[in-house]
């Protein structure tokens, strides 16, 4: 127990004796009496503390980890967004040769312009489809096994 605190149930358990015990009480009994009571203060104390200082530790450690978790959020979604404008761009390219591909392509074979695209556009809609479908099952489905697994 700290000297501190030692020292000041000491000075409250003396100031409280007159009016706690009578004088005709055997000293062995007063001793047994204030040694059980500047425990149970100890106690009583230390628990007290011990609660605060460890919900002040948690409020604290919750702040510092939201404020690390910010800042990688904020550094992942600026990667994220470099990274997208840099494919974006490339796509950009790459859809305007294949575009360039198909028109030669149509002029080369004399083919009727209308029904060729539109079976491509009706094959590149179903590709697209099918991707979006297979990416959004999967993060369903990944979502689904985290929400299990933080049930059990």
């Amino acid at each position: 127990m700290s000297e501190s605190l030692e020292t000041l149930i000491d000075k409250y358990v003396d100031s409280q004796q007159t009016a706690v015990f009578s004088s005709d009480i055997k000293e062995v009994d007063k001793d047994t009496y204030i040694s059980a009571v500047k425990m149970q203060l100890t106690s009583k104390i230390y628990n007290e503390i011990r609660d605060e200082v460890r919900d002040e530790a948690l409020m604290d450690a919750d702040n510092i980890i939201e404020k690390k978790a910010g800042q990688k959020r904020i550094k992942e979604f600026k990667n994220l967004m470099i990274d997208g404008a840099i494919v974006a761009f490339f796509v950009g390219m790459l859809v305007n040769q294949v575009t360039e591909l198909l028109g030669v392509f149509k002029n080369m074979f004399k083919m009727n312009n209308v029904a060729f695209t539109s079976i491509c556009s009706m094959l590149l809609l179903f590709i697209c489809i099918a991707i979006f479908g297979a990416r959004f099952l999967s993060e369903a489905l990944r979502i689904l096994r985290r929400e299990k697994n933080e049930e059990n």
